[in-house]
C-alpha cells in the first residue's frame, strides 16, 4: 500500500507534472489571469447526465481537472487523499475537478497523529467557482473510503474539512459517496461509542459566513461522529443522505446571519444515526422534502435557533420524538423563536411525536397539517405536546391528525401555551383526544375519525436523498 506520508512527500513533483501536462494541453489561448467571462462557471453534467455521456472529450476540456493527473488511482489500496487534495487546490474558478467512476474506492488514509483531515481545503487556495464532480450519479460509483484504523480514535478527525478563511461562492460537490469506516457494532458517540471521525466539516473562521457552498447528490455514511456539520452560513444540501453516523446526520450550527437561511436542506434523508437525524443548533434553516428514520434522538432544534422552517417531512421510528425543542441553556437566546412545521407526518415515535416547549424563550409556531401516528408515550403526556410559552397564530387554520397514542392523549397543551387549529381529527388515543392543563386549545372542527395515513403527501424513503431525482 502507498501510504499518505509517502504520497505527500512526493506531492510537489506529482502535482507539478500533472498540472504542467494539463496546462500544456490547453490550446485556447488562455492567459494566466482569467478574464471575467472565463471565471463564469461552465455547465457541468446534471444528476441525470453523467460526464461519460459527453465521451472522452469531457476530460480533455480545458476547464476540467482530472484527479488522475495528480496521482489518484481509485484502486482501494493506494492512498488518494493527497492527490485529490492537490487537484482541488490547483483548480481555478470555473473549473471542474473530475473523479472518474472506479470499480474500487478512492482510499483516504491518515497518519494516525491525531486531529487530521484527509482532504483539507480552504487555507491554501480560493475555492470559489469550483465544482468537484463524480462521474456517475449513483451510490458507490465514486466512493471516498476512509481506511479503517488509520486515524487516531482518541482525537477529532475529518474526511473532508473546509476552512472558512474567506467567503466561498459557487463551490459545488456533486455525485460523491463518503464512507467513514465506522467500526461494526460501534455504540452511540454520546454513550460508549467512538466519536472521532466527522464526514464533512465547514469550520468557523475569519469569513464570518455568507458562503454559497452546495453538496448535491452526496451520500455520507458510517462516520463515528457527525456526518455533516456546518459552522458558518451559506450551505445547501440538495439530494443528500446521511446514514449511520455515531452522532448527528445533519448538524447546522451557524450562528451568523450573513445569509438567511443559513442552511438549506432540499430533498434530504437522514437515517439510522445514533444521535439526531437533524440537529439544528444556531441561526436559521429551511428544510423541504425530508425523510428521517430510526434516529436514536429523533430531530431537534436548540434554544439558540432563531428560525427553523420544515415543510414536507416524513419521520418513521425516530426515537425521542419526530421533532422537539431542546432548550437547555439561557445564553444567547432570542426573545422569540419562529418555527414553521407544515405537512409533517411522524410515525411510531418514542416519548411523543412532536414537542414544542419554550422554557426561556417564546416560540411562535406555524403549525399546520400535522399527522402523528402510533406514538408510544414515555415520560410525556401525548402524541403532540405544546407547553411553556409556545403558541400558534391567532387564526384557527390547518389540520391536525393524531391516531393510536398509547399511554397518553392525542394533544397536550399546558403551561400557558396556546394552540389554534382548523380541524382536529383524533382516533384511538388512550387518554382521549386532548389534555388541556393551564393551556388553551381552540379548533373549528373536531372529529373522532382516522382519515387515512399520510393525507398530506409527505415523501417516502425512496423519493428523497442522494441519487433520487434531477437537480434544479
Amino acid at each position: 500500500m502507498v501510504t499518505r506520508r509517502q504520497l505527500i512527500a512526493a506531492a510537489t513533483g506529482v502535482g507539478s507534472v500533472g498540472l504542467l501536462g494539463y496546462l500544456l494541453s490547453r490550446d485556447d489561448g488562455a492567459t494566466d489571469t482569467p478574464t471575467p467571462d472565463e471565471r463564469r462557471r461552465p455547465a457541468t453534467p446534471t444528476q441525470t447526465e453523467t460526464a461519460t455521456e459527453e465521451g472522452e472529450a469531457f476530460v480533455d476540456r480545458a476547464d476540467v481537472v482530472d484527479v488522475r493527473e495528480f496521482g489518484a488511482v481509485g484502486d482501494g489500496e493506494t492512498d488518494d487523499s493527497g492527490a485529490i487534495t492537490e487537484a482541488i487546490r490547483a483548480a481555478e474558478s470555473g473549473q471542474t475537478v473530475f473523479l472518474p467512476a472506479t470499480d474500487d474506492s478512492y482510499l483516504l488514509s491518515f497518519d494516525g497523529t491525531g486531529g487530521e483531515a484527509a482532504i483539507h481545503l480552504g487555507r491554501e487556495s480560493d475555492l470559489s467557482g469550483i465544482t468537484v464532480l463524480g462521474e456517475r450519479a449513483e451510490a458507490g460509483a465514486q466512493t471516498l473510503q476512509v481506511e479503517p484504523g488509520s486515524y487516531d480514535a482518541d482525537t477529532s478527525n475529518w474526511a473532508l474539512k473546509l476552512e472558512a478563511t474567506r467567503v466561498v461562492r459557487g463551490l459545488r460537490f456533486r455525485n460523491l459517496t463518503i464512507d467513514g469506516a465506522r467500526p461494526p457494532g460501534d455504540g452511540a458517540a454520546s454513550l460508549d461509542g467512538e466519536e472521532s471521525l466527522t464526514g464533512v466539516l465547514l469550520r468557523r473562521g475569519d469569513a464570518g459566513g455568507g458562503h454559497d457552498i452546495a453538496f448535491e447528490n452526496c451520500l455520507v455514511r458510517n462516520c463515528s461522529a457527525s456526518a455533516l456539520r456546518f459552522e458558518e452560513s451559506g450551505v445547501t444540501c440538495r439530494n443528500v443522505t446521511a446514514r449511520r453516523a455515531g452522532r448527528h446526520g445533519f448538524n447546522p450550527v451557524a450562528g451568523d446571519t450573513a445569509v438567511d437561511p443559513g442552511f438549506v436542506g432540499e430533498s434530504i434523508r437522514s437515517v439510522h444515526n445514533d444521535g439526531t437525524g437533524i440537529d439544528h443548533r444556531r441561526g436559521t434553516a429551511r428544510l423541504e422534502n425530508v425523510y428521517t428514520e430510526n434516529n436514536r434522538s429523533g430531530n431537534k432544534w436548540k434554544h439558540h435557533v432563531r428560525r427553523l422552517e420544515v415543510r414536507n417531512h416524513h419521520s418513521v421510528g425516530d426515537r425521542n420524538r419526530g421533532w422537539r425543542s431542546n432548550h437547555t441553556g439561557t445564553d444567547d437566546v432570542p426573545d422569540t423563536q419562529h418555527i414553521v412545521l407544515r405537512n409533517v407526518l411522524v410515525e411510531q415515535p418514542k416519548i411523543s411525536g412532536i414537542r414544542v416547549s419554550g422554557d426561556n424563550t417564546e416560540i411562535a409556531c406555524d403549525f399546520e397539517n400535522i399527522e402523528v401516528r402510533q406514538t408510544e408515550v414515555q415520560d410525556s403526556r401525548a402524541g403532540i405536546v405544546f407547553s411553556r410559552a409556545a403558541h400558534t397564530g391567532t387564526e384557527t387554520r390547518g389540520r391536525i391528525v393524531v391516531v393510536g397514542t398509547d399511554n397518553g392523549g392525542g394533544v397536550y397543551v399546558g403551561s400557558d401555551a396556546v394552540m389554534n387549529v382548523g380541524t382536529f381529527d383524533h382516533f384511538r388515543n388512550e387518554e382521549g383526544p386532548f389534555i388541556a392543563e393551564s393551556g388553551e386549545l381552540n379548533f373549528d372542527k373536531i372529529e373522532n375519525v382516522d382519515p387515512g395515513r399520510n393525507i398530506f403527501g409527505t415523501p417516502g424513503a425512496a423519493s428523497v436523498g442522494a441519487f433520487t431525482g434531477p437537480l434544479n
